[in-house]
C-alpha cells in the first residue's frame, strides 16, 4: 500500500522544476516508488472545486509533508500566510512527518526566515545546493521513515493497551499458562511469583506504569479474559465434506486466549479427522491421518506470526478429505522467502513478544525451526511435504492426506508395549492379523489357528474386546472380531 508524498506547495513558481525533478527521480526508483506515490497539484485536476479545496483535501490525505524554502516566501494571504506556510500548518495540526529541505542562497526574506525558525524544532530538515543535493537527501529522510514504520509493524505485539488493568486478566487463561510451562529451572521458578501482575510484567505480558498494571497486544491475546475487547482476535476452524468449500459438517469460530485456542484446535483436529494403530512385533503404535505435530506446529505459527494489525481478518484452519489448510493474514516478513523459511535460513519474527511468551511453553520447542520440523513430521509419517505459499496479503501452508487412511508413522513415539497390556501370544498374533491385514475373526478361526477351545477363544476375545483393541459385531448369527471405529 502506498504512503503518499506531498511535495509543496500549490500556487508558487519558485522550485517549480525541483519538485518536477523529485517526482521523475521518485517513479524511476524502484524501492521508493513501492513504498511512495507522489502529489504533485499541477497534475491535479481540481473537478469543478477551488485549487485550495482541491488541494487542502490532498495535503490531509498525504502521510508525508515535502517542503521546500528557497528565499521567497511567496505571496501573503488575507490570514497572513503563505500559501505554503499555511498548507503546512493543514498537514503539521494531525501528523509530525514533515521533512524540509532549505536552499543554500545569498539572500532570504525576513518572512522565510521566521517560517525557518517555525519549523525547526519540530521537523527534520536539512540544506542543499543542486538538485541532486535535494534528492539525495529527501531519499535518505524517507528510507529512515520507512524504516521507522517497520519497527513500529515489528513492536505491535509490544503496544501498550492503556485502558486495560490487571482485572481484565482471565484466571483460567492463568492458570493454563503455568501448566504449560517447560520443565525447565528459568521457566518453573516463575510458580513461585505470586504477585500476578509483578509475573506477567516479568515474562513480557505487560507493564506497571505508576502502580497501575496494563497488558500489552502479546499480553491480551495470551491473558486477557475479553480479547476482542482491545483487538480483533478471531480463528475459524471448519470441517468441509469432500474437496471444496461448498457443504461445512463442522465449525468452530474461537475468539479466546491463544493458548486456550490450541486447546481447542486440538479437540477440533482429533474430533474430524481419523486415527487408529497397527501392530510391529509386540508394539501397538497409535497412528493418525495427520501427524499432529506438524499440524499443531503449522498452526502455532500462524497463531504467532499473524498480522494482528489487520483488525477484518482471521486465522483460517480448514479440514478437506484430501487436505489441511491453515491461513494466517501477513504475507512472510520482508525479505524472507518461502526458500529461507524452508531451509530455517534468516527467520524473522513479525511478533516477537507472542514468541518469547509462547517459548516459555511446552509448544515451541525452538523458535525458528517450526517449518523443518513440519516437513520431517509429514515425512515421517509416509505423507507429502507441506505446500507453502503467500497471498495477496496471507500466508498459507497445506497439508495433503491419504484419502482418509491412516499411514505408518516412522519412528513414532506412541508405542505400548501388548505385554503391558496383560496380552498372551495368541491375542497378540490374532490381534496383528485382524489390524494389520484388515480381516474379521471368528471363534472358530481361533480353534483352528491355535488348536483351542471355545471357553479359550472367548476369554481371548473377550481380553481383547474389553481393552477396545478389537470390535465385537454380529454377522448372520455370527459373532465376529474386527478393527474397530476410531
Amino acid at each position: 500500500m502506498y504512503n503518499k508524498s506531498l511535495v509543496s506547495n500549490y500556487n508558487q513558481t519558485e522550485f517549480e522544476k525541483e519538485r518536477q525533478f523529485i517526482k521523475k527521480e521518485f517513479e524511476a526508483d524502484y524501492f521508493l516508488k513501492s513504498f511512495f506515490k507522489v502529489f504533485l497539484f499541477e497534475d491535479s485536476p481540481s473537478f469543478g472545486l477551488s485549487p485550495e479545496t482541491t488541494y487542502f483535501e490532498e495535503v490531509r490525505k498525504s502521510d508525508v509533508y515535502i517542503g521546500l524554502i528557497g528565499s521567497d516566501y511567496g505571496t501573503i494571504k488575507d490570514n497572513g500566510l503563505s500559501p505554503t506556510e499555511e498548507e503546512y500548518d493543514e498537514f503539521h495540526a494531525s501528523n509530525p512527518d514533515s521533512f524540509f529541505y532549505i536552499q543554500n542562497v545569498d539572500k532570504r526574506d525576513a518572512e522565510s526566515e521566521r517560517f525557518i525558525l517555525k519549523i525547526q524544532p519540530d521537523n527534520k530538515y536539512s540544506f542543499f545546493d543542486t538538485n541532486q543535493d535535494l534528492i539525495d537527501e529527501i531519499k535518505k529522510s524517507l528510507v529512515k521513515y520507512i524504516e521507522r514504520g517497520q519497527k513500529d509493524k515489528d513492536n505491535f505485539d509490544k503496544k501498550l493497551i492503556l485502558n486495560s488493568s490487571i482485572d481484565d486478566v482471565d484466571d483460567e487463561a492463568y492458570g493454563l499458562f503455568f501448566d504449560l510451562l517447560k520443565d525447565d529451572d528459568s521457566f518453573t521458578k516463575l510458580k513461585d511469583i505470586d504477585n500476578k501482575a509483578y509475573l506477567l510484567e516479568r515474562i513480557g505480558a505487560g507493564e506497571i506504569v505508576n502502580g497501575v498494571f496494563h497488558l500489552n497486544i502479546a499480553g491480551a491475546l495470551f491473558f486477557a479474559e475479553d480479547v476482542n475487547k482491545f483487538l480483533s482476535h478471531e480463528i475459524k476452524m471448519v470441517r468441509f465434506k469432500g474437496i471444496t468449500k461448498f457443504d461445512a459438517i463442522d465449525r468452530l469460530n474461537f475468539k479466546g486466549s491463544l493458548l486456550m485456542g490450541i486447546k481447542e484446535f486440538e479437540r477440533f483436529f482429533k474430533k474430524n479427522t481419523n486415527s487408529g494403530f497397527i501392530i510391529d512385533g509386540m508394539n501397538r503404535i497409535n497412528i493418525d491421518e495427520y501427524p499432529i505435530k506438524a499440524i499443531r506446529e503449522g498452526f502455532i505459527n500462524a497463531l504467532a506470526h499473524r498480522n494482528y494489525e489487520r483488525s477484518s481478518s482471521f486465522i483460517e484452519f480448514y479440514i478437506f478429505d484430501d487436505r489441511i489448510e491453515i491461513i494466517n493474514p501477513g504475507k512472510l516478513k520482508y525479505p524472507l522467502t518461502i526458500e529461507d523459511i524452508k531451509n530455517d535460513e534468516g527467520i524473522g519474527h513479525r511478533n516477537e513478544r507472542i514468541c518469547d511468551i509462547l517459548y516459555k511453553t511446552n509448544y515451541m520447542e525452538h523458535i525458528g525451526r517450526g517449518i523443518s520440523q513440519m516437513i520431517g513430521e509429514m515425512k515421517k509419517s509416509g505423507l507429502e511435504e507441506p505446500e507453502f505459499s503467500e497471498g495477496n496479503d496471507s500466508f498459507k501452508v497445506m497439508f495433503k492426506g491419504n484419502g482418509g487412511k491412516i499411514s505408518h508413522y516412522e519412528n513414532n513415539e506412541n508405542v505400548i508395549n501388548l505385554k503391558d497390556l496383560g496380552l498372551n501370544q495368541r491375542q497378540i498374533v490374532i490381534l496383528t492379523e485382524i489390524i494389520n491385514n484388515n480381516v474379521s475373526m471368528t471363534y472358530d478361526d481361533h480353534i483352528k489357528m491355535f488348536n483351542t477351545s471355545k471357553p479359550t477363544a472367548e476369554r481371548d476375545f473377550r481380553k481383547l474386546a474389553k481393552l477396545n483393541l478389537v470390535k465385537k459385531s454380529i454377522v448372520n448369527r455370527k459373532v465376529q472380531f474386527s478393527s474397530p471405529d476410531y
